[in-house]
């Protein structure tokens, strides 16, 4: 949760404000911040935190300090659980997921997720996986037609 903005005045008594903006993220009249170290490609006047690690400003998008290459600022948007999109692509934990088909995608629950031809779990593919009649089910299980996964495991019914 971000927190409170703290303002104070430098030696010409001009007022500055420092904002905690969350996800270790920070900012000030100036400059943004990452875990104290300054993002030289940010935009303070644009910069938001997104959730997950995630943030952006107008240009760029940023997962834990560093910028993602080709993606979309303007249409990237955090979804949960590591994973997040733009109009073209998936991301998990700032790295694109493969051939993961955006209109179609969804998160499943604990890890899972799927689009309407592959299946994944913390951003890894499981391999052979029906995505068709593909559910989660709880605690780490999911299952298919064919088999029963324990965090994105597959075992044979």
């Amino acid at each position: 949760m971000p927190g409170h903005p703290v303002v104070f005045y430098n030696m010409d008594n001009d007022q500055q404000r420092f904002d905690p903006l969350g996800g270790d993220y920070a900012k000030d009249n100036f400059k943004v911040y990452y875990r104290g170290r300054e993002l030289k490609d940010a935009s303070v006047l644009s910069f938001e935190y997104l959730g997950g690690g995630y943030a952006k400003d107008n240009w760029r998008v940023f997962y834990r300090g560093t910028v993602i290459k080709d993606a979309s600022a303007y249409s990237f948007e955090y979804i949960e659980d590591g994973y997040a999109k733009d109009n073209w692509r998936i991301f998990y934990r700032g790295n694109i997921l493969g051939d993961a088909a955006v209109l179609s995608f969804k998160l499943l629950g604990d890890g899972y997720a799927k689009d309407n031809w592959r299946v994944y779990y913390k951003g890894a593919l499981i391999k052979d996986a029906s995505a068709s009649s593909f559910e989660y089910v709880k605690n780490g299980y999911a299952k298919d037609n064919w088999r029963r996964y324990y965090k994105g495991r597959a075992s044979k019914y």
